[in-house]
Protein backbone atom coordinates (compact mmCIF):
# COMPACT_ATOMS: atom_id res chain seq x y z
CA UNK A 1 0.00 0.00 0.00
CA UNK A 2 2.95 2.23 0.59
CA UNK A 3 3.25 2.52 -3.53
CA UNK A 4 0.39 3.31 -3.71
CA UNK A 5 0.38 6.76 -0.89
CA UNK A 6 3.88 7.63 -2.63
CA UNK A 7 2.14 7.63 -5.90
CA UNK A 8 -0.56 9.87 -4.49
CA UNK A 9 1.95 12.10 -2.86
CA UNK A 10 3.79 11.95 -6.05
CA UNK A 11 0.59 13.36 -8.26
CA UNK A 12 0.37 16.53 -5.96
CA UNK A 13 4.08 17.80 -5.69
CA UNK A 14 5.75 19.99 -6.94
CA UNK A 15 9.58 19.18 -8.48
CA UNK A 16 12.44 21.12 -9.65
CA UNK A 17 15.18 19.98 -11.68
CA UNK A 18 18.42 21.82 -12.39
CA UNK A 19 19.98 21.28 -16.30
CA UNK A 20 23.29 22.77 -16.98
CA UNK A 21 23.91 23.38 -20.71
CA UNK A 22 26.49 22.62 -22.79
CA UNK A 23 25.32 25.94 -24.73
CA UNK A 24 25.17 29.79 -24.66
CA UNK A 25 21.57 30.90 -23.53
CA UNK A 26 20.25 32.07 -26.66
CA UNK A 27 21.19 28.46 -28.19
CA UNK A 28 20.21 26.65 -25.23
CA UNK A 29 16.77 28.16 -25.37
CA UNK A 30 16.12 27.35 -29.26
CA UNK A 31 17.72 24.44 -28.69
CA UNK A 32 14.81 22.95 -26.24
CA UNK A 33 11.99 24.78 -27.90
CA UNK A 34 13.17 22.81 -31.03
CA UNK A 35 13.65 19.38 -28.56
CA UNK A 36 10.46 19.76 -27.31
CA UNK A 37 8.75 20.02 -30.58
CA UNK A 38 10.63 16.75 -31.86
CA UNK A 39 9.39 15.44 -28.89
CA UNK A 40 5.84 16.34 -29.42
CA UNK A 41 5.48 18.04 -25.95
CA UNK A 42 3.70 20.93 -25.73
CA UNK A 43 5.07 23.21 -22.41
CA UNK A 44 2.04 24.30 -20.84
CA UNK A 45 1.08 25.39 -17.65
CA UNK A 46 2.21 22.54 -15.69
CA UNK A 47 6.33 23.15 -16.68
CA UNK A 48 7.92 26.49 -15.81
CA UNK A 49 11.44 27.54 -16.91
CA UNK A 50 13.67 29.42 -15.60
CA UNK A 51 17.18 29.96 -17.20
CA UNK A 52 20.15 31.50 -15.70
CA UNK A 53 23.53 32.52 -16.82
CA UNK A 54 26.53 31.02 -15.22
CA UNK A 55 29.56 32.73 -16.66
CA UNK A 56 28.78 31.95 -20.42
CA UNK A 57 26.93 28.57 -19.74
CA UNK A 58 23.08 28.74 -19.51
CA UNK A 59 21.64 26.62 -16.92
CA UNK A 60 18.07 25.46 -16.79
CA UNK A 61 15.65 25.21 -13.70
CA UNK A 62 12.68 23.27 -14.43
CA UNK A 63 9.87 23.20 -12.15
CA UNK A 64 7.54 20.59 -13.28
CA UNK A 65 4.20 21.53 -11.07
CA UNK A 66 0.79 19.24 -10.58
CA UNK A 67 -1.52 19.19 -13.60
CA UNK A 68 -4.09 22.37 -13.18
CA UNK A 69 -7.39 20.87 -11.78
CA UNK A 70 -5.93 17.87 -10.11
CA UNK A 71 -6.71 19.44 -6.58
CA UNK A 72 -10.08 19.96 -7.37
CA UNK A 73 -10.55 16.96 -9.03
CA UNK A 74 -9.22 14.69 -6.17
CA UNK A 75 -11.53 16.91 -3.65
CA UNK A 76 -14.61 16.50 -5.69
CA UNK A 77 -13.87 12.62 -6.38
CA UNK A 78 -13.34 12.20 -2.19
CA UNK A 79 -17.05 14.40 -1.49
CA UNK A 80 -18.39 12.33 -3.65
CA UNK A 81 -17.61 9.50 -2.22
CA UNK A 82 -18.28 10.40 1.20
CA UNK A 83 -21.70 11.59 -0.08
CA UNK A 84 -22.33 7.73 -1.55
CA UNK A 85 -21.15 6.30 2.04
CA UNK A 86 -23.78 8.46 3.67
CA UNK A 87 -26.22 7.38 1.21
CA UNK A 88 -25.42 3.54 1.16
CA UNK A 89 -25.85 4.11 5.03
CA UNK A 90 -29.22 5.69 5.05
CA UNK A 91 -30.43 2.87 2.70
CA UNK A 92 -29.27 0.13 4.24
CA UNK A 93 -30.92 1.39 7.74
CA UNK A 94 -34.35 1.99 5.71
CA UNK A 95 -36.86 -0.38 6.33
CA UNK A 96 -37.66 -0.31 2.61
CA UNK A 97 -37.01 -3.32 0.50
CA UNK A 98 -35.41 -3.02 -3.16
CA UNK A 99 -32.58 -3.22 -5.45
CA UNK A 100 -31.42 0.10 -4.47
CA UNK A 101 -30.46 -1.63 -0.72
CA UNK A 102 -27.87 -3.91 -2.67
CA UNK A 103 -27.01 -1.99 -5.20
CA UNK A 104 -25.39 1.51 -3.80
CA UNK A 105 -23.62 0.05 -1.08
CA UNK A 106 -21.66 -2.15 -3.96
CA UNK A 107 -21.40 0.27 -6.00
CA UNK A 108 -19.95 2.40 -3.15
CA UNK A 109 -17.50 -0.33 -2.16
CA UNK A 110 -16.21 -0.67 -5.91
CA UNK A 111 -15.44 3.35 -6.04
CA UNK A 112 -13.89 3.11 -2.82
CA UNK A 113 -11.78 0.28 -3.96
CA UNK A 114 -11.39 1.71 -7.61
CA UNK A 115 -10.04 5.11 -6.15
CA UNK A 116 -6.31 4.58 -5.90
CA UNK A 117 -6.06 3.04 -9.24
CA UNK A 118 -7.28 6.44 -10.58
CA UNK A 119 -5.01 8.15 -8.92
CA UNK A 120 -2.30 5.63 -9.89
CA UNK A 121 -3.35 6.11 -13.46
CA UNK A 122 -3.24 9.88 -13.00
CA UNK A 123 0.57 10.07 -11.58
CA UNK A 124 1.63 7.44 -14.12
CA UNK A 125 0.48 9.71 -16.84
CA UNK A 126 2.13 13.06 -14.81
CA UNK A 127 5.33 10.96 -14.59
CA UNK A 128 5.38 9.63 -18.25
CA UNK A 129 4.68 13.02 -19.40
CA UNK A 130 7.75 14.79 -17.33
CA UNK A 131 9.71 11.64 -18.06
CA UNK A 132 9.69 12.81 -22.04
CA UNK A 133 10.37 16.55 -21.03
CA UNK A 134 12.86 15.34 -19.17
CA UNK A 135 14.65 13.19 -22.18
CA UNK A 136 13.86 16.44 -24.46
CA UNK A 137 15.92 18.85 -22.33
CA UNK A 138 18.78 16.70 -21.86
CA UNK A 139 18.49 16.20 -26.07
CA UNK A 140 18.67 19.41 -26.07
CA UNK A 141 21.03 20.97 -23.60
CA UNK A 142 23.65 18.32 -23.08
CA UNK A 143 23.98 17.27 -26.53
CA UNK A 144 22.54 13.36 -25.49
CA UNK A 145 21.56 10.65 -27.82
CA UNK A 146 18.23 12.61 -29.95
CA UNK A 147 15.56 9.27 -29.55
CA UNK A 148 13.18 11.68 -30.83
CA UNK A 149 14.78 11.80 -34.20
CA UNK A 150 12.79 10.38 -36.81
CA UNK A 151 14.65 6.76 -38.02
CA UNK A 152 17.08 7.42 -40.98
CA UNK A 153 15.86 5.87 -43.89
CA UNK A 154 17.90 4.84 -47.20
CA UNK A 155 16.78 5.65 -50.85
CA UNK A 156 15.72 2.11 -51.41
CA UNK A 157 13.58 1.82 -48.83
CA UNK A 158 10.35 2.91 -50.14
Amino acid sequence: MSDMKRAAQALVETRVERFESAHPLDESRARLAAALERARVKPDASFVARWNDDGGRAILDAEFLPPRGVHGLLRAISVGMLVMVVASVYVVMATTEGAVRFLLPMCTVLVILGFPLFALGLNSQREARESRMRRAIRTALLDAEDRFAPPQRWPDED
